[in-house]
């Protein structure tokens, strides 16, 4: 009797395991799932802490003969040196991965290429095709920097304030978010050198600053910004129209060289200038030689300004660069130093004239909005430039334009919001000391009587027309009686009641208001005055000695943003290739170990091209997602499968034993 029930039990213990495994199964699966939900919980909590901030790198295989094969569609000779590809974004990630782990994810901006090194499942990378952020009025495909970047902050995914890097610059120390962005003071500016000048001896400083300078009155200097076109200048431009006038002018020149001849030798040259004109114009005074000595006049004047534009230019060169001028950009009239002077031009004409540098050469803390606003306000700039594809003259650079249009975009504040800044108690009214913080910043320091007393009559006059009263001068024999507010006005205060109404109703104190302080800056922004503390830039050559020697000073005080650009000469292929070599050197002493982006060094991408890496990759997906399906469908049936046959079978025995306890009643009942 016992020896039937062993398969009834085995049975049994059967049901229990597949009950056990189906429980363990939906165990684990529960499991993940909460854990999925506390990691991104704690993301969350994180991003509420630190905004995110992604990367967007542009990048390019220029040694990929496919690449060159279809740049040489568009153009017979193209510049190999400008797209060789040197591994530089392998090793910028690598100093990425170590000194800035707290970026959150990477894009990679390519024209459909893949680095043979990256890791295409890591979560944090992904790559974006020209194609699929690019809009309908950008010209593709396209090979411009300048076109590429305008396109850029369309990355769906991206990070409401993303920093953009090139493949050429790689992190020496550590970096964190307030490097880049304070909340105190907003995006910090890294400014380097100057822009360009417009033509030979006419610097920007010169353009519009109201001094007719003769150097500048050229079409490519916008005309001098119009300062020869005031009255005083105008005879200036014809001067030698005529040749009589010419001829007296030549003598005059020599008269007054004569009278330069008899200054005594201990007198003071360089402050003598307009005394000698006085002595000459005493003994022989003409209108040719008064003209003659005003333009003596201006050219000393024009050298002075030169001398100091190119003192400053150094100095800004020395302090920003570690003593080594930026020569390059301010001497030679390339396409880039072309397209910044275009680009000035049209924020001369938006936003008026004025001294605007460079950015150094470091990475770009950019905003997604403001550059959405930047793309709006220069929509037909812009369009120009999304129609090439290479680079042109009449390009607006983008880093150069994102961030002078953060600097110089303003907005009008009201006189209440005005008021309210001025009313710091929040009582409503003006206490005599928030006046006098006004005053303070309305007027040069020491304050000065008249000027108090010229803001006490403004009010005062601005009171009785609104309570219908007549001016002072006009009942001088009426006391006025001022009411004196508890912590609002001093002893001795004759001051009527300063209230937001009678800010508003007096047309004086608006104007002075929305003068001093009706524009402010739009967005927070913060100039950086020690740029060379953050960034080194080298440009290495085809000079052997030269670029070992840029290298060791790299090597020897590397900043946080390092920009190692490259001008190699096409046909010095034997000096390039050893230089490639030293470059990768110098990159493996700083970042000798494999960065979490990369493969292993015995591995390498299967796909050179990221359309044939999507096509793989979706037959891929959906035949693990059909394998998935499978194992799932199969786990189930059986599962059912085995529950019901254990089922049937412990129906069974309870049966068994019902029926076996039923008869041993019956036997004990007999």
């Amino acid at each position: 009797m016992r020896l039937c029930f062993l398969p009834r039990l085995a049975g049994t213990v059967r049901f229990r395991c597949c009950c056990f495994v189906t429980i363990l199964a939906l165990g684990t699966f529960f499991y993940f799932l909460l854990n999925a939900i506390i990691t991104h919980s704690t993301k969350n909590q994180c991003a509420r802490c630190y905004e995110a901030i992604d990367v967007v790198y542009t990048w390019v295989n220029g040694s990929d003969q496919i690449f060159l094969d279809k740049i040489k569609l568009y153009v017979d000779s193209p510049d190999r040196a400008r797209y060789d590809d040197k591994n530089e974004l392998k090793y910028s990630l690598r100093s990425l991965d170590k000194f800035a782990p707290w970026i959150r994810q990477i894009f990679i901006v390519t024209n459909g290429q893949i680095p043979y090194w990256l890791n295409l499942d890591h979560p944090r990378v992904r790559l974006v095709q020209h194609d699929d952020i690019a809009d309908e009025e950008t010209l593709l495909p396209t090979f411009s920097s300048a076109t590429i970047e305008t396109f850029i902050h369309r990355i769906p995914g991206l990070s409401k304030n993303f920093l953009y890097m090139n493949d050429d610059i790689f992190l020496g120390a550590p970096l964190f978010p307030d490097d880049l962005m304070t909340l105190s003071e907003g995006v910090k500016v890294f400014t380097a050198w100057l822009v360009p000048d417009c033509a030979p001896d006419c610097p920007w400083m010169f353009v519009g600053d109201g001094s007719c300078d003769s150097h500048c009155y050229l079409e490519e200097c916008q005309f001098d910004g119009g300062d020869c076109d005031h009255p005083d200048y105008q005879e200036h431009e014809h001067e030698h129209e005529h040749d009589d006038e010419y001829h007296m002018m030549t003598e005059a020149e020599d008269a007054f060289i004569d009278v330069l001849k008899r200054v005594p030798r201990g007198a003071k040259k360089a402050d003598s200038v307009r005394d000698i004109y006085e002595v000459f114009r005493q003994s022989n005074t003409s209108s040719s030689t008064k003209q003659l000595v005003e333009k003596f006049n201006r050219d000393k004047m024009k050298s002075s300004k030169i001398s100091s534009k190119r003192h400053q230019s150094k100095g800004d060169s020395e302090s920003e660069h570690g003593g080594k001028s930026e020569e390059r950009f301010s001497n030679s009239q390339d396409i880039f130093a072309r397209s910044l002077i275009h680009t000035n031009k049209v924020f001369n004409r938006v936003y008026g004239f004025k001294n605007r540098k460079v950015l150094a050469h470091v990475g770009f803390l950019l905003n997604v909005d403001i550059a959405e606003g930047m793309l709006e306000k220069f929509e037909s700039e812009f369009a120009v430039t999304k129609s090439h594809r290479f680079r042109a003259n009449d390009d607006m650079q983008y880093a150069f334009t994102y961030y002078h249009f953060l600097m110089s975009e303003s907005r009008n504040k009201t006189v209440s919001e005005i008021f309210d800044d001025f009313d710091t108690d929040g009582s409503g009214t003006w206490s005599d000391r928030e006046i006098r913080t006004l005053l303070a910043k309305i007027y040069s320091l020491p304050l000065d009587w008249s000027a108090v007393r010229y803001f006490e009559e403004v009010v005062t006059n601005c009171s009785l027309q609104q309570n219908n009263f007549l001016p002072l001068e006009h009942q001088p024999e009426q006391r006025l009686v001022y009411p004196t507010l508890v912590y609002e006005r001093y002893e001795d205060s004759t001051i009527p009641t300063v209230t937001k109404g009678l800010v508003l109703g007096c047309h004086e104190l608006a104007d002075m208001m929305r003068v001093n302080f009706g524009q402010v800056p739009l967005h927070r922004f913060h100039i950086n005055q020690k740029t060379g503390i953050f960034s080194n830039f080298k440009m290495l050559t085809s000079n052997i000695t030269q670029v070992v020697d840029a290298l060791d000073e790299l090597r020897k005080s590397p900043k946080k943003f390092n920009c190692i650009n490259d001008n190699l000469a096409e046909e010095s292929a034997e000096e390039n290739q050893l230089i490639s070599a030293l470059l990768e050197d110098f990159y493996l002493s700083l970042f000798p170990v494999r960065s979490q982006f990369e493969l292993e060094n015995n591995y390498r991408n299967r796909f050179q091209y990221y359309n044939d890496y999507k096509a793989w990759l979706s037959r891929k997906t959906l035949l693990r997602n059909a394998v998935y399906a499978v194992c799932v469908l199969v786990f189930v049936v059986c599962t059912k499968m085995l529950c019901f046959r254990h089922k049937g079978k412990f129906a069974r025995t309870l049966i068994f034993f019902s029926s076996s306890s039923s008869s041993r009643t019956d036997y004990n009942s007999i």
